[in-house]
């Protein structure tokens, strides 16, 4: 009896400790996704509940923090997962977005007069987007919080997911709790990071380390919609080419070819006209301005000479979405007010596709049970949500 007993606890310890599998999981996939849209579901329809995965718990939501960000944790048996929210119609969101000067990835930040040592990459030159890297340094005690609670809940298992700028987030805080102090957290802890629709986080030489060392081992993994513009973001150039204003003319004056994976540059091209110093200089100056009002006083480290952002996690792409052909009545319409609108092959008058349909994490949501889970997808009661069109 005895020997059973101990059988039983010795296999209960060893399930206990078992580290997340390496791989693209797709059930992992569809788990983290439909949690990206809880913060959306809970803002239209009051709760998540339609959209959460049986069998998960949400353990904690936190306050609103740093820029307008949130973080919520959810648990299920011996995993728990980290879903960041995504940008929100604030405007310090959108400066935290446009704080894309780089900082090195490795150094200090001071808040207040309190100094905060950060370290998201120990390789020579890795550098990281300011807004983002500020963001995971101010949630830095309260993410370590939550780690130690599931921990003490005998969780180890954690998989971190966000949507858009919560994509970043994720790469982030993974980048930054496996480059933590010996003795931080437990050594138990195993991490593997699901993000969709992310902005790019940091330089070439950030995205190498990080992609060796998480993304080739199967334990990082980024899904994107090849027409979503967000994942391009923020501006990056050619291999040892800069960006010059010639460019900048070329591609508004259609002299030079402007492809999608550029799309990202055109929102970046006022900032360049005076030339990468005065980018640094200017955001720089801006920035802490703006984030003072809001923070308090920041020392930032030196920015980094460097604008040239790479992708970081495995790379999985899902299918552009189909916007649903909705039939308006333009028949009392001038010429002008018809400009809002497509005239479809058949003659007819259609909604014309909106901006950011193609980044709706709720479409990604649709993509990816259409890739990976075609029971699912045909079992949806909604294809699409009416807020996003």
């Amino acid at each position: 009896m005895r020997v059973l007993v101990f059988i039983l606890f010795l296999i209960q310890t060893i399930f206990s400790f078992a580290q997340l599998d390496s791989g693209f999981n797709t059930n992992e996939a569809k788990q983290t996704i439909a949690m990206c849209n809880s913060f959306n579901f809970i803002k239209q329809f009051d709760s998540a509940h339609g959209i959460i995965p049986e069998g998960f718990n949400l353990s904690y939501t936190s306050d609103v923090l740093s820029m307008d960000n949130k973080f919520q944790v959810y648990e299920n048996g011996k995993v728990g997962i980290i879903n960041y929210r995504g940008s929100t119609n604030k405007v310090i969101s959108w400066v935290e977005n446009c704080y894309s000067a780089m900082i090195p990835a490795k150094g200090s930040i001071t808040i207040e007069g309190k100094p905060a040592e950060y370290a998201f990459s120990n390789v020579k030159d890795a550098a990281v987007h300011a807004g983002y890297g500020l963001t995971i340094v101010i949630l830095s005690e309260t993410i370590k919080a939550q780690i130690n609670a599931l921990n003490s809940k005998g969780i180890y298992n954690i998989i971190i997911t966000g949507h858009s700028q919560g994509g970043a987030l994720g790469t982030l805080t993974r980048a930054y709790l496996e480059h933590l102090p010996v003795g931080e957290l437990s050594e138990k802890n195993t991490y593997k990071t699901y993000v969709y629709a992310q902005p790019m986080s940091g330089n070439k030489e950030f995205a190498a380390d990080y992609n060796i060392q998480f993304s080739d081992e199967g334990t990082s993994y980024s899904i994107i919609n090849p027409k979503d513009p967000v994942p391009y973001l923020p501006v990056n150039y050619e291999e040892e080419t800069l960006v010059t204003k010639d460019k900048i003319k070329g591609w508004l004056f259609g002299e030079e070819k402007f492809s999608a994976k550029e799309l990202g540059k055109n929102a970046f091209i006022r900032l360049f006209e005076g030339g990468l110093t005065s980018y640094v200089k200017n955001s720089n100056s801006l920035m802490n301005k703006i984030l003072g009002l809001q923070l308090g006083k920041i020392e930032m480290p030196e920015f980094v000479r460097d604008i040239n952002y790479y992708p970081t996690g495995h790379l999985k792409e899902i299918e552009a979405f189909e916007y649903p052909k909705i039939e308006v009545d333009v028949s009392d319409l001038n010429e002008d007010e018809r400009k809002e609108f497509t005239q479809g092959d058949d003659g007819k008058w259609y909604k014309t596709e909106t901006k950011f349909f193609q980044h709706s994490a709720y479409n990604y949501y649709v993509g990816l049970l259409k890739k990976w889970d075609t029971i699912s997808y045909d079992n949806l009661d909604m294809t699409y949500l009416e807020s996003d069109l």
